[in-house]
């Protein structure tokens, strides 16, 4: 009794103090709630590069080298193949628009897509006008949804700059911070020590999975795509894998669309051959991205059955969009391995028996 009362007096000593304590936090957060994504992202990757940190304090070098090192190795991984696209990009429509007027190429275009609807129209015994309005009202919709997508996607290219600034500066932070963060994590969390390092342990492992599998995924997209192009003679290779590795991290777009795309094209180019084999390899790179990436977010520390891996790779980016495909396996991995970990923590004597 004289606890509880003792207890009642300190917290209303003290409630204004608390009070303020969370106004001051809340508001900290709040300023920050644009940033939350890619602090998070940076937090991953410093997760995921921790090791190569370690590896490299080993052989000798210093611990800032070393995360001077890596921040500059992952800001080139992320700017120079976006700089080289742009350049060789710029420099082929640019040539492209000299040859010849942008009304002539549309006509030019318009003829040879439909002469291939005339032939199928005549194989199919249809009747070719029909399926010419029925292309032209496609076309309309698709050409009014991609000039949407692209405006947008211009308006945002200054804060996609920012946030990726954002996340290397973050990326930075956390990896010149480890020991602070680890102390913040021992002072708060009252982990055993042993815990303490199991939780940690699991949580670099898993976001070292999550990052390296996605990317790992997007190369191997890339490589069908890109690999597909170059033996069909379609395209600049090298654009067409860069752009597809990007393109395979954006929800709902991916890979597979990009190569049917580029199957399209060699259509349209009377390529008959080289468009059956890109949607060959538009429907692998598909089948890549729905296998690839579950299989090897199943391979980490944590046994976390390919299925879950698949539905947490779907609800995290239905959920959060593009950052859901990172977040969602870690979290799928990060409930089955860290709750035994907390559980254990909670009833040491239960577990053990």
């Amino acid at each position: 009794m004289v606890m509880n009362e003792m207890n009642k007096e300190y917290f209303f000593k003290n409630i204004f103090k608390i009070l303020i304590a969370l106004i001051i936090v809340c508001s900290f957060l709040y300023i920050l709630t644009p940033f939350f994504f890619p602090i998070l992202l940076g937090g991953i990757l410093a997760m995921a590069f921790s090791p190569f940190v370690r590896y490299f304090i080993k052989k000798g070098h210093s611990r800032k080298l070393s995360l001077i090192g890596l921040t500059f190795l992952l800001f080139i991984l992320g700017a120079a193949p976006i700089s080289v696209v742009f350049i060789r990009g710029t420099k082929a429509v640019s040539t492209f628009l000299t040859e010849q007027s942008l009304i002539v190429t549309k006509h030019n275009i318009e003829d040879r897509i439909y002469a291939v609807l005339d032939n199928f129209s005549e194989l199919n015994s249809i009747d070719p006008f029909v399926v010419r309005e029925k292309f032209d009202s496609f076309m309309t919709t698709a050409g009014s949804y991609l000039l949407n997508f692209f405006s947008n996607f211009l308006t945002q290219i200054p804060d996609i700059f920012l946030l990726g600034f954002i996340t290397i500066l973050s990326f930075y932070f956390f990896l010149a911070n480890e020991d602070k963060v680890r102390k913040i994590f021992d002072r708060y969390f009252y982990f055993s020590k042993e815990n303490g390092d199991r939780f940690i342990i699991l949580l670099k492992s898993s976001c070292k999975e999550v990052f390296f599998s996605n990317v790992l995924t997007g190369i191997v997209q890339a490589s069908i795509v890109a690999g597909g192009a170059f033996f069909c003679g379609i395209g600049d290779a090298f654009i067409i894998f860069i752009c597809t590795f990007f393109l395979s991290f954006i929800p709902l777009i991916g890979a597979g669309p990009f190569s049917f795309a580029i199957a399209i094209l060699a259509f349209v180019e009377h390529k008959t051959g080289a468009g059956i084999a890109m949607i060959v390899v538009s429907i692998i790179s598909g089948i890549a991205d729905n296998v690839v990436r579950p299989y090897l977010n199943s391979l980490g520390e944590v046994e976390v059955h390919g299925f879950i891996t698949f539905l947490a790779i779907i609800g995290g980016v239905f959920v959060m969009g593009l950052p859901g495909l990172f977040i969602g396996p870690l979290l799928s991995s990060l409930t089955f391995g860290a709750l035994p970990i907390i559980m254990d923590d909670f009833f040491p004597e239960r577990s053990h028996e």
